[in-house]
């Protein structure tokens, strides 16, 4: 009986969660962050069934152009994801899996184009007209009045007509076709194009070698939220490596002393937070021994709201999807953004908005 009232007592008194530090933390977990590659390109189809691929947008043109999708150059960027489950998914941000294009600047991009184009065939026409103009002189220098006595007066041409003329029946046939592709241009209702992003995901593990987009471990999107920068990606083998750690948000521990979940769960002003990420991506990560994730820690710096958590972990590009944890290694954010011009203060999305994400 004393064994057992024991036994009950040391359960109740279970201290939960221990603090760690974050060295602890990065040792520990890692493992489950994982660098994401993305290459991608886009698309615009028209209302006729044709479409033009680009490689991306630059100072407001669109790059590489092509109407052969297998001839476009895809552009890269990097993130970072982590593991939330044994099935090979990966929390990470929108925006690393479908990296943003504004629409209305590929439709300006795309008004533009049509004027410039437009503007190059009416150029051409006029080079065609006057062509046609000179062709005519020749013609005219060419013909003459003889007379006959029988016959009386009669026009009389050079051989060299027959060639001028057939010219001039080509220059009239370019012309009419150039003119019914400037109809086609102006046919084009700019507003109703559809803008498609095309991209190819992978990860490459912690502690792994990279040398190429060929060691990366291909993915796929499984879901991407419409209101919060959040996504969740997947392993094409959907298998999660043994060795690989899995994060997991603040659980009730049922202890009757140490943290409550509620204080694990609540970020606080000044808090200070531990994230794990790949600023940068290849460039920083790349090591001797393979890749690694860098540790960075800040704190809290501003009252969190329901969509987002001000902190000063100072980070780089690379490291949207990062996941951000609490002193008892729980997570808590994902970062997601930062404030331009500074690496002082970025954003996470809270605990709250990321259960709702992972169970929709």
């Amino acid at each position: 009986m004393i064994m057992a009232i024991t036994a009950t007592m040391l359960l109740l008194c279970s201290c939960g969660p221990e603090e760690k530090t974050p060295e602890d933390i990065y040792q520990e977990q890692a493992s489950g962050v994982a660098l994401v590659l993305n290459e991608y390109y886009y698309s615009v189809e028209f209302d006729d069934g044709s479409t033009i691929f680009f490689s991306g947008m630059k100072d407001g043109e669109l790059e590489d152009i092509s109407s052969k999708e297998d001839s476009i150059k895809c552009s890269m960027a990097f993130g970072t994801a982590f593991f939330v489950d044994d099935k090979g998914a990966l929390l990470t941000n929108r925006h690393v899996v479908d990296p943003e294009i504004a629409p209305s600047e590929v439709k300006a991009y795309v008004r533009s184009l049509i004027k410039q184009l437009t503007d190059a065939v009416r150029i051409a026409q006029e080079m065609m007209a006057d062509e046609y103009q000179d062709l005519q002189s020749q013609i005219n220098d060419n013909t003459f009045m003889d007379y006959d006595e029988y016959y009386g007066y009669y026009t009389v041409e050079s051989d060299e007509n027959d060639a001028l003329r057939e010219r001039q029946q080509e220059l009239s046939d370019k012309f009419d076709e150039a003119e019914d592709y400037i109809n086609e241009l102006k046919s084009i209702d700019v507003n109703s194009i559809r803008i498609k992003t095309h991209s190819k995901l992978s990860i490459a593990y912690h502690d792994s070698y990279v040398t190429s987009p060929d060691d990366f471990k291909p993915c796929a999107v499984v879901k991407t939220s419409d209101d919060v920068d959040l996504a969740l990606i997947r392993l094409k083998n959907k298998k999660t490596p043994k060795n690989a750690y899995i994060f997991s948000t603040p659980k009730d521990g049922n202890s009757l002393f140490g943290p409550s979940l509620k204080e694990r769960e609540t970020i606080t002003l000044n808090q200070q937070l531990v994230l794990i990420g790949y600023n940068e991506g290849v460039e920083l990560a790349a090591t001797r021994e393979g890749i690694k994730a860098q540790l960075t820690t800040g704190n809290v710096s501003q009252q969190p709201d329901n969509d987002r958590v001000m902190y000063t972990i100072p980070v780089l590009r690379g490291s949207s999807g990062s996941p951000v944890v609490n002193k008892w290694g729980e997570l808590v954010a994902v970062n997601f953004a930062g404030v331009n011009g500074t690496q002082s203060f970025n954003f996470g999305i809270p605990l709250q908005r990321i259960k709702k994400f992972l169970k929709e």
